[in-house]
């Protein structure tokens, strides 16, 4: 999937997290934002992924606007910063989540997990 992300803006207060920020991921490309504590990086995958809303800009996924669709709809995802794990659920539950979220049966998260360790 695409991601294009144009003019973002975003405070915290008088904090300005994201100032003007533009980016685009072509589907299959991999990226990784590297830059001190503070700078925006986290703010702006929370905005992509629907956990956070911008001041002003746009979000596209998949070439479709992501400013009004449900959070789970966009299909975006990320691994926090921080450990994000659920205590009472074992290892493969954990990894399954993403799948039970979407509304794969029990038998597609299994197989699914399954084929990561193969």
């Amino acid at each position: 999937m695409s991601i294009r992300v144009s003019h973002l803006n975003k405070r915290f207060g008088n904090f300005v997290a994201v100032d003007d920020g533009s980016l685009e991921v072509e589907s299959g490309e991999l990226v990784a934002f590297l830059g001190p504590s503070g700078c925006g990086k986290s703010t702006i995958l929370r905005i992509i992924a629907g956990l956070e809303t911008a001041d002003s800009g746009s979000v596209y996924c998949a070439g479709q606007a992501a400013d009004h669709p449900h959070t789970r709809a966009r299909g975006v995802g990320f691994v926090f910063q921080h450990y994000a794990l659920f205590r009472h659920m074992t290892v493969a539950e954990n990894i399954a989540f993403g799948l039970r979220v979407q509304g794969k049966n029990r038998a597609e998260q299994s197989r699914r997990w399954l084929n990561c360790w193969t």
